[in-house]
């Protein structure tokens, strides 16, 4: 989702814990100007990085994997100014910063770890009073996308299964399923064959890239699409079933339709069904 740069700047706060901002914020002075600069590299690195990923419009969790960089740093300059403490004879808090970093982890260690089944997750976060920021600008659900993702996959793939085996065996033969987004075609591909289902085709990121294949478009199996698009491009519609996980992203929630008789041929469609987000 896109995010100005002060709120851009203020969810890297939030993913990372507030309480341990100025560790890694510290990391990041120290970066540019510990050790008489040696590792200013690493510094512009992470400024370079993040400014090109804020231009780029880029979900609020693409720089997680640079961040262990500042807080080795931070760790460095604490220690450095622990050891300063210690040379002038003042004890350093060192159980103290430990106590605080373990408290503020295990408060909001269940929110950021799958600790607690999802009715635990719901009933911690609403005590807690906060939640990880939202990063998926369509999520709709009681679960942050993280952990909604991991929910309904196995279910949906098996709906869409018995639709598949429900068709008369002529048509079956022919029979493409068709996935919305990278995240069903997934799903499919992974979980599919135990059930004899086809490969599944999208046309949705890289997806794609691998085009339709085989599959004339004649009968196609299509998930998370609405009747009325679907009544544009075919000669018959019809919904086959509904698919619904309590926990699951509810973007899922959908109807599944079997679309018969496609106006244009799927190859010569395929360049106009490309979905980028």
């Amino acid at each position: 989702m896109r995010l100005g740069p002060g709120e851009f700047v203020l969810q890297q706060i939030v993913i990372l814990h507030p309480i341990l901002s100025p560790l890694w914020l510290g990391g990041l002075a120290w970066l540019f100007r510990g050790r008489g600069g040696h590792f200013r590299v690493l510094g512009w690195t992470f400024v370079v990085f993040f400014l090109m990923l804020f231009a780029l419009k880029a979900k609020n969790y693409y720089l997680a994997p640079i961040y262990p960089l500042l807080f080795a740093a931070g760790a460095v300059g604490l220690e450095e100014a622990l050891e300063r403490r210690r040379a002038r004879g003042t004890i350093g808090p060192e159980a103290l910063v430990v106590a605080v970093i373990v408290v503020a982890g295990l408060a909001v260690a269940p929110v950021a770890l799958p600790l607690l089944p999802p009715e635990g997750y719901v009933a911690y976060e609403k005590a807690l009073g906060f939640g990880p920021p939202r990063t998926e600008v369509a999520h709709r659900g009681p679960l942050p996308q993280i952990f909604g993702d991991q929910f309904g996959w196995p279910e949906l793939v098996a709906e869409v299964a018995g639709i598949y085996r429900s068709l008369p065996s002529g048509e079956r033969a022919r029979a493409g399923i068709f996935a919305n987004n990278y995240g069903e075609a997934g799903a499919l591909a992974l979980f599919g064959p135990r059930y004899g289902l086809p490969r599944p085709i999208s046309a949705h990121q890289s997806y794609f890239l691998w085009g339709p294949g085989d599959f004339s478009g004649d009968i196609l199996i299509v998930l998370q699409d609405n009747r009325e698009s679907l009544e544009r491009l075919c000669a018959s519609v019809e919904q086959a079933g509904e698919h619904f996980h309590p926990w699951g992203m509810a973007e899922e929630n959908n109807p599944i339709f079997i679309c018969r008789g496609l106006r244009v041929p799927l190859r010569t469609l395929w360049p106009r069904l490309k979905k980028w987000n």
